[in-house]
């Protein structure tokens, strides 16, 4: 279109210039349509960034002057109004055919055409577009040009460890980036259009909010195969799952960069990416910390044996201070009656002051034991007794 354009609007200049050329056939008139003419070449093969454009509203101008001319060559001064008069028409009917035949892309959405006999694809972003040129372009999709996001929750994840991530909460947000590659290069096209086909109605290919919404569908389903592979992949990497909860923005910008790189091929762009959430069973941690928990549990276990031998050592040297009283009173109490105690009656005095000690505490200990055992509840079985039935 482009290569044709150009030589349409100077044949169409060329023709417009001719009556006047023909009705006033002077020097200086054909110096101005030689100028014109030069004008108009350096426009149409120029490649300036205007270039078509300018030739065009030239064109138009022209037009005006040209048809009046050729009416009246026609058919004198009235048919140079009629003849203006019915341009004017023709042009606003082209117009008006023009605009209910434009394409008009909404905004938010990108629509990707396949022109042919030369298969290339056009992108057409929002606005108003010419109308498409039959048995030569088609529509192959309508694509979002808004951002999307995904959460996603893989589970039952490998580490290097060996010991599993119970599941990973992901969100990812992206965006179609060259939507010639989402359309032409997308993973496998055919089968996902024919299995996403099957589940939901065909869009309308003249409806592009059903192509927007029909390939969002089939770009969230290949983004979340692609992420939960790219999960998988980072995470087998990683020692632990202690690792990856204590470290999750390192490893989520690794998956970001890895997701990238895959997704680039087929033209989307990852904008960020987010770990939210890291579920490990507790049993899991557990055995993963097991030599550090049996370290804390023995140093616990010696620690409170230690406050126990010095309860005991505490409780001994007591006793011990009591027996050497009681024995002490009592030898006093002798002698200050006039008793006169050899050495073996001390001992023997000792000896029975820490038995009675001895005795009271296996006593206190007893009295203790059924009062524990008195305040459980019974759980044998009972027979019940009949008060008319004698006793045995």
């Amino acid at each position: 279109m482009r290569r044709v354009l150009p030589n349409v609007l100077l044949l169409l200049l060329l023709l417009f210039m001719l009556p006047i050329y023909l009705a006033n056939q002077s020097p200086q008139v054909l110096g101005l349509s030689i100028l014109l003419l030069a004008a108009a070449f350096f426009l149409a093969y120029s490649h300036q960034p205007r270039g078509l454009e300018i030739l065009g509203g030239l064109t138009l101008i022209l037009s005006f002057v040209g048809v009046g001319f050729w009416g009246q060559l026609v058919a004198g001064r009235n048919g140079s109004y009629c003849f203006v008069s019915l341009w004017i028409l023709l042009l606003a009917g082209m117009l008006m055919l023009f605009y209910r035949r434009a394409v008009f892309v909404e905004r938010g959405q990108i629509l990707v055409l396949n022109q042919l006999p030369e298969n290339r694809a056009l992108v057409w972003t929002e606005g108003l577009h010419r109308p498409l040129r039959p048995f030569v372009e088609r529509r192959m999709a309508a694509l979002p040009s808004y951002e999307l996001d995904l959460e996603a929750v893989p589970s039952k994840l490998n580490t290097k460890s060996l010991f599993n991530i119970d599941q990973i909460k992901v969100l990812v947000r992206y965006r179609v980036g060259q939507p010639r590659e989402v359309v032409f290069c997308f993973p496998n096209r055919e089968q996902a259009y024919e299995d996403l086909a099957r589940e939901r109605a065909m869009p309308d290919e003249q409806d592009t909010d059903e192509q927007v919404a029909f390939w969002t569908e089939l770009i969230r389903r290949q983004m979340l195969m692609e992420l939960e592979q790219t999960v998988r992949t980072v995470i087998a990497n990683v020692g632990g799952p202690v690792d990856v909860a204590q470290e999750r923005e390192t490893h989520a910008r690794l998956i970001k960069q890895r997701l990238q790189d895959s997704v680039a091929r087929w033209g989307m762009e990852i904008l960020d990416l987010r770990i939210l959430e890291v579920m490990i069973d507790p049993e899991r941690v557990r055995m993963i910390n097991r030599e550090k928990i049996i370290e804390r549990e023995r140093m616990d276990a010696q620690r409170r044996a230690e406050i126990r031998a010095d309860e005991v050592r505490v409780i001994g040297q007591a006793q011990a201070e009591a027996t050497a009283a009681m024995v002490a009173e009592m030898v006093r109490t002798l002698q200050r009656a006039g008793t006169v105690l050899t050495t073996e009656e001390i001992e023997r005095i000792v000896i029975t002051a820490m038995q009675r000690m001895s005795d009271q505490q296996q006593l206190s200990g007893f009295f203790r034991d059924v009062a524990q055992t008195a305040a459980q509840p019974a759980t044998g079985a009972t027979t019940q007794l009949n008060p008319n039935q004698p006793r045995p």
